[in-house]
């Protein structure tokens, strides 16, 4: 198989994105394309390591975690930077992780269910690390976009 993608794919991917759970023949048929096309292109897409999985998209708040958190972290030594990725994976409220350039070392997203069970994972988990030299908090008063980018096939695909 190609590991070239074109306006076919792009396509594929850019439907799916707005909904993982729509089916194969409902992308075949917006895009005038059999089925086995779809699936093909997508077992090509996995193999190559575009596609990793696929996941649902949560209203956390109607769930009842009603926080966003971001946090800043800066590291005593860029050394411990494996043992504190491995600390702040082990802590479920963290639902990403980001090694960043800039004025932080580590940019992490967390929820919480309210500020009592956010200054719980805080004070308990997140500063209990070592390694950890400061940390600066961002909370999120509202989300207003969370999209995929549109994607086109060019030249360099």
């Amino acid at each position: 198989m190609r590991n070239k993608l074109d306006h076919v794919d792009f396509s594929i991917l850019n439907i799916l994105a707005e909904n993982a759970q729509t089916p194969y023949t409902d992308v075949a048929k917006k895009l005038i394309v059999s089925p086995g096309t779809v699936h093909m292109r997508m077992r090509k897409m996995k193999e190559m390591g575009l596609i990793t999985g696929a996941t649902l998209s949560l209203d956390y708040a109607k769930m009842g975690w009603k926080m966003t958190i971001f946090l800043g972290i800066f590291l005593s030594e860029i050394s411990l930077f494996k043992k504190v990725m491995q600390r702040l994976n082990d802590i479920e409220e963290v639902v990403k992780i980001h090694h960043v350039t800039g004025k932080y070392d580590v940019f992490i997203k967390m929820h919480a269910r309210d500020s009592f069970h956010y200054k719980q994972v805080y004070q308990d988990e997140i500063l209990s690390i070592s390694g950890i030299r400061g940390i600066e908090s961002f909370i999120s008063i509202e989300e207003n976009l969370e999209r995929h980018i549109q994607f086109v096939a060019t030249e360099e695909n």
